[in-house]
């Protein structure tokens, strides 16, 4: 029993007769005897593993519905949730941008990294937020038109603005928010 117990210490497994016998220092008939109470695994055999092929990534900026509907998790809905915001954006400069596609899973957003890369960056003419009406403003997939309006009503009372913390007031421009619209938006 000893013997046995040293050899399973090892991380090694019993799975054939003559290494039980070889532990367990049993005689030929000894073993036959016993044979019938004897339960040992089948031997494993060493699963050959098909080669992933290699995944072409595509661009995310120039993926089509059919493209975002081979990521598991993206349906019809998702890929054109996807495609309308990244049109209003003007395209997609930051990966975690998926985080703000309504009801998208964060696994999904992960697994769409499988499939896509964001590699070349639309070049996006960033709009003067002192210049622009608030329906061009509210047309922003990140501005609403509430938001909108109270943006246009401080730049008016304030004649000028100059950086995010003359929209301070604003309870709806957190910080995420404020992120996202400096890619898109300035002060100058």
């Amino acid at each position: 029993m000893y013997r046995i117990r040293a050899y399973r210490s090892q991380g090694k497994y019993i799975t054939s007769e003559k290494t039980f016998q070889q532990l367990a220092q049993l005689s030929n008939e000894e073993l036959l005897r016993i044979r019938p109470y004897l339960k040992l695994p089948r031997p494993i055999s060493p699963k050959v593993k098909n080669p992933k092929k290699e995944r072409i990534k595509k661009q995310l900026n120039a993926a089509t519905t059919t493209d975002l509907r081979q990521v598991y998790g993206i349906g019809e809905v998702f890929a054109n949730r996807i495609i309308s915001a990244r049109d209003k954006l003007g395209g997609f400069l930051l990966e975690d941008q998926l985080n703000d596609i309504w009801g998208l899973s964060l696994e999904t957003q992960q697994r769409s990294w499988e499939h896509f890369v964001l590699d070349s960056t639309p070049i996006i003419k960033k709009q003067n937020i002192n210049n622009i009406t608030i329906a061009q403003l509210a047309q922003h997939y990140y501005v609403s038109t509430s938001l909108a309006s109270k943006i246009v009503a401080i730049r008016t009372q304030k004649e000028h603005l100059s950086s995010w913390n003359d929209l301070a007031a604003i309870q709806q421009l957190d910080s995420v928010k404020k992120a996202r619209l400096s890619l898109y938006l300035s002060f100058n």
